[in-house]
């Protein structure tokens, strides 16, 4: 009868400990209409993601990307986790359709126990101009803290953009740095047609990376289960 005590507290006593890191809410597969309520978080392995804002515009207004018309899905790989952004953005000036604009915005936080992060990338993918069309996606950062509602950073501001223009394509860049373990991210998802042009843009990608956890730190969680697994044997044979 002890043992299965015993099995029975210290399942409950891992569980304990396991949701130190934040386990719950995970990230779902849907649209920004799933993540933009207020007070909305979820996680993805050790990161929780919070803080979520969505505002489309577009020109002429009527064409502006409403929250359920932009997919998001989570990237689920440890220490490179984000997410995917997938909408119809297009424009051109023979449809009239001459500009579209998404913000998305969100806060990442490391767990207890998590690994810091020290990079962060941005990705198109879906992408072509013609003319004097543009696509054009800037993310501003700010890392050691998380924005606050009046947009201020208490951290270290920095940005970074990716396009496909006359000018060039630039469709993968990233931002490194020590490893902190909170940042903002404000992203505009940009499309112009211009004054003789067309845009598209199916796909963004955003990735926040950082450092595994050591060996020596999951050894470390390990013997902290059975120096409790001790001390709950040994109160049940009191």
């Amino acid at each position: 009868m002890q043992s299965k005590w015993f099995s029975a507290l210290l399942v409950i006593a891992c569980v304990t400990l396991l949701s130190g890191i934040g386990f719950a809410n995970a990230c779902p597969s849907g649209t920004m209409a799933d993540y933009v309520g207020t007070g909305f978080s979820c996680t993805i392995n050790d990161k929780t993601f919070s803080n979520w804002f969505y505002q489309g515009t577009a020109n002429p207004p009527s064409f502006a990307l409403p929250p359920g018309s932009v997919g998001v899905a989570p990237m689920t790989t440890m220490g490179n986790e984000g997410f995917r952004f997938s909408a119809t953005w297009a424009v051109s000036t023979i449809s009239g359709v001459l500009s579209m604009d998404s913000d998305i915005d969100y806060g990442v936080t490391v767990n207890p126990g998590g690994a810091p992060i020290t990079d962060v990338s941005l990705a198109i993918g879906g992408y072509n101009f013609t003319g004097t069309g543009n696509v054009e996606v800037d993310e501003t950062l700010c890392i050691g803290a998380l924005f606050g509602s009046n947009g201020s950073c208490s951290g270290t501001l920095r940005n970074m953009s990716v396009f496909d223009n006359s000018s060039g394509l630039v469709a993968f860049n990233e931002i490194t740095f020590a490893g902190v373990t909170e940042v903002g991210v404000e992203k505009d998802i940009l499309l112009d047609a211009g004054t003789a042009g067309a845009a598209d843009l199916s796909l963004v990608l955003n990735n926040v990376s950082g450092t595994t956890p050591e060996p020596g730190s999951i050894l470390l969680f390990g013997s902290g289960a059975l120096a409790l697994a001790g001390v709950l044997r040994r109160k049940l044979k009191h």
